[in-house]
């Protein structure tokens, strides 16, 4: 899902010579953005350090006649894109984009123009986001085929995490996949076996994402390198292994102790071991019911588990309280 940014309040009107203004808070070092197209100059506008590559756009967008959804902006060769950043697993902050400039540096971004169709895509995209259907919205082979239009399809609509959509050459691309596992691994579940099943292509899905091992071949969820290599970055990973993981006792108390909702998941062995239990219960009480008939006839397992509810309980009511003096 797109991360929201920060509000765009006050923006001033640019012009060729000029320089547009935007009232935001001073967030990192300001210094000058020259955006130009290959012909003459678009705009100029101050920007901080801490924006994103949207909050500039917006700020293109204010000062030129340009949507934010026309823009593809380019500091020399990398382009300042929310959704490629994320596909690629970077951070998104332009002191880091722009080779962290000094206070009252000038830097200079080259604006080249999407086409009508993707601009009206994205647009489009962009006000149904979270909700709605867009397999309406994808009906140009323009846009089918244009790897950023369908990685915001898959970074922005999250009920569309598949590629369905996608021309045949994109669900083709290894590189594109890969980049669509980066911002959300549910998207394997469509594409072919001849992929989920190649080992090399699922160690490098799985050291984007942890959570693609869920979606590899079953010959591959039995691979004890790849399940440890997802488990290594996140625990509870373990729950997309095959079946003889959820036995070891080693990897089951970290996977529990991260979401202790994954106990369901777990041999009947491990579901019946106390220090397996207590540590679930920790982190989510109502685990409880995952638990072996046994422990759950405990009585200390389940004064464990309500102490822990009431715990939350507290947690949760200091939390909102201090929000509501904040407010």
């Amino acid at each position: 899902m797109a991360s929201s940014d920060d509000s765009i309040e006050g923006m001033g009107t640019g012009s060729e010579d000029g320089e547009g203004s935007i009232s935001l808070p001073d967030t990192g070092p300001s210094f000058q953005v020259r955006v130009s197209t290959m012909d003459s100059l678009l705009c100029t506008v101050t920007a901080y350090g801490e924006w994103s590559s949207h909050t500039l756009k917006k700020a293109v967008q204010a000062n030129s006649a340009w949507s934010e959804h026309r823009q593809r902006l380019f500091y020399g060769t990398q382009e300042l894109c929310e959704v490629l950043l994320q596909a690629n697993g970077r951070l998104d902050k332009l002191s880091d984009l722009l080779n962290h400039p000094c206070e009252g540096a000038v830097i200079s971004i080259t604006a080249v123009s999407r086409t009508r169709a993707q601009e009206e895509f994205l647009e489009a995209l962009a006000g149904t986001l979270g909700g709605g259907d867009v397999s309406e919205l994808i009906q140009h082979a323009e846009v089918r085929g244009d790897r950023y239009c369908m990685l915001a399809v898959v970074a922005w609509f999250y009920n569309y995490p598949d590629l369905e959509f996608a021309s045949e050459e994109l669900k083709t691309d290894r590189e594109f996949i890969l980049q669509c596992v980066t911002i959300y691994a549910s998207c394997l579940w469509c594409i072919g076996q001849h992929l989920v099943g190649d080992r090399a292509f699922m160690e490098e899905a799985i050291r984007r994402s942890p959570f693609a091992l869920t979606y590899a071949s079953d010959d591959l969820k039995g691979d004890e390198a790849l399940v440890r290599l997802a488990v290594s970055s996140s625990p509870n990973a373990l729950v997309g292994a095959a079946p003889r993981f959820k036995d070891m006792k080693e990897l089951v108390l970290p996977c529990v102790t991260a979401d202790g909702y994954s106990l369901r998941d777990m041999s009947d062995r491990m579901r019946a071991d106390r220090e397996v239990v207590l540590a679930a219960l920790c982190n989510q009480p109502t685990a409880l019911e995952f638990a072996s008939l046994a422990l759950k006839a405990d009585t200390s397992v389940v004064d464990f588990a309500l102490s822990h509810c009431v715990m939350q309980w507290q947690r949760h009511k200091v939390q909102q309280e201090a929000a509501a003096a904040r407010a």
